[in-house]
């Protein structure tokens, strides 16, 4: 990859919560902008003019606070129990017993398999939400206030759900208010709205 796309590992996010490692200003600032959305590229030049240079993002990728994106992994094919050889139906009782009971561990492994797709598509309606509300944030903090919204985005890092991002509304609004003006502030907070809206648990 030549230009990746760079994420935030758990430490990465655990540390803009904690400061634990002490990091100097510089590599803080390009952990905060990381939101994987942005490219190596991107992120230089919206820090070079700090003197940010690519040993920062080899640093913080050698101590495994960010890394680069995977490539997407095709998705592994569900496979069923075989079908038992025909010649079991000519062997008697036991054999036809045999036979019930693969069909019966069939019909549990599939519903094993929908139980668990329908787990998952819970954890990704919540999880979807706060993705987007996530990648909003972060969008419009690095576009329209850069590190002026340092504070703010450290407050985005420690949300731990969307109902929590979205309780940062006001701040943001304040901040681009000053920064950006009314237009633009109500703007992007009436775009906000609509995605609280849209995703109906995030203002639970």
């Amino acid at each position: 990859m030549t230009d990746p796309v760079f994420h935030k590992t758990e430490q990465g996010h655990d540390e803009i919560r904690t400061r634990a490692r002490k990091l100097d200003h510089k590599l803080r600032a390009l952990l905060l902008i990381v939101n994987g959305e942005r490219r190596r590229s991107e992120l230089l030049a919206q820090t070079g003019g700090m003197g940010v240079g690519p040993e920062a993002i080899d640093a913080l990728l050698a101590a495994g606070l960010i890394r680069a994106e995977d490539a997407q992994q095709p998705a592994p094919t569900v496979t069923s129990p075989p079908n038992p050889p025909a010649s079991m139906a000519d062997h008697g009782d036991a054999k036809a017993d045999s036979l019930f009971s693969m069909y019966g561990m069939r019909g549990a492994n599939v519903q094993l398999r929908d139980d668990a797709l329908l787990a998952q598509a819970s954890l990704q309606a919540t999880g979807g939400a706060y993705q987007q509300l996530y990648h909003f944030y972060t969008d419009v903090i690095g576009h329209h206030l850069g590190l002026r919204g340092y504070l703010l985005q450290v407050q985005v890092e420690k949300a731990g759900s969307p109902a929590e991002l979205a309780a940062l509304r006001d701040p943001l609004y304040s901040a681009l208010h000053k920064a950006k003006g009314e237009i633009t502030a109500g703007a992007i907070i009436d775009q906000l709205d609509r995605m609280v809206r849209d995703n109906g648990q995030a203002s639970a």
